[in-house]
């Protein structure tokens, strides 16, 4: 990026933010929130979103110049032209910048910050995130202890676990724009007159083409549902299974369900996960 770009169409500008300590960028960078403003980054060991596109310098090291301009929104002019028409601004792997090359580190944040008019024009826009809801079936492939591939109660079809505590299974892949923590993971059950739940929970995760056994989060022993009560739909908590070393952006995941007992019958509806990414 040529040191002497133009920024102009401005939308949103928020005036007089503090750099963190260490942080140092020229107008133009991306900027993300880390307990301090700082250089957005997708890098893997960072995945710092970006929120805002600094209109001024800032060196968080000099209280003389540690404080900034920025804005939501801008179109940009380089007169170097690095961009190539019509082609989509990825947030960078190196702090603060823009790439039209999208990142392909396992766990590198997939953000989209903006779009390239022609080779020296291009519009950035820092999109708020947005919550995000996955509801995945129990995997039909495992039917251990299971007649055919399940049952039905009052409408509700599925593996149906009782005191031989059948197992099950679920899989699925978080979305390549994940930030923050989790905000829900649960199982669902149809009970049917269940009580007395003992569940021991596991995950394995990995990426596209990494070892299969990549993380294996925090495994929940002896879990419970919700009440013990009959012709409700029942959950268990299993947030805690998707630590933070776990919950990565584009990472696969399948969480294995062993129950050690149950009193009576409930079926298994699904998993729902709940979160935030970017759009």
């Amino acid at each position: 990026m040529a040191s002497d770009i133009v920024l102009t169409n401005v939308v949103g500008q928020v005036q007089r933010l503090t750099a963190k300590a260490d942080e140092i960028w020229r107008r133009g960078t991306i900027i993300g929130y880390d307990s301090g403003w700082v250089r957005a980054d997708a890098d893997a060991a960072a995945n710092i979103y970006g929120q805002l596109i600094s209109l001024t310098a800032a060196d968080g090291n000099d209280p003389g110049d540690n404080q900034f301009v920025a804005c939501r929104a801008c179109d940009i002019f380089d007169v170097d032209a690095p961009f190539t028409a019509a082609t989509a601004q990825y947030l960078s792997g190196t702090a603060g910048g823009f790439t039209e090359t999208r990142p392909t580190t396992d766990g590198d944040l997939i953000q989209v910050v903006g779009w390239s008019y022609d080779d020296s024009h291009a519009f950035l826009k820092m999109n708020a995130p947005i919550e995000y809801e996955i509801f995945l079936s129990p995997d039909p492939l495992d039917t251990t202890g299971e007649p055919g591939l399940g049952s039905a109660d009052t409408g509700w079809p599925g593996p149906q676990v009782d005191a031989t505590g059948e197992s099950f299974y679920f899989k699925g892949r978080f979305p390549s724009g994940l930030v923050g923590a989790i905000a829900e993971a649960r199982v669902i059950f149809n009970s049917i007159n269940a009580s007395a739940f003992d569940n021991d929970v596991s995950i394995v995760g990995g990426y596209d083409g990494a070892s299969n056994v990549q993380d294996t989060g925090a495994p929940i022993t002896a879990g419970d549902w919700n009440v013990d009560t009959n012709d409700l739909l029942l959950y268990q908590d299993i947030s805690s299974l998707i630590d933070a070393d776990f919950y990565k952006p584009g990472r696969n995941f399948a969480v294995f369900c062993d129950p050690d007992g149950i009193t009576n019958d409930a079926t298994v509806i699904g998993l729902s996960i709940r979160g935030w990414r970017l759009p």
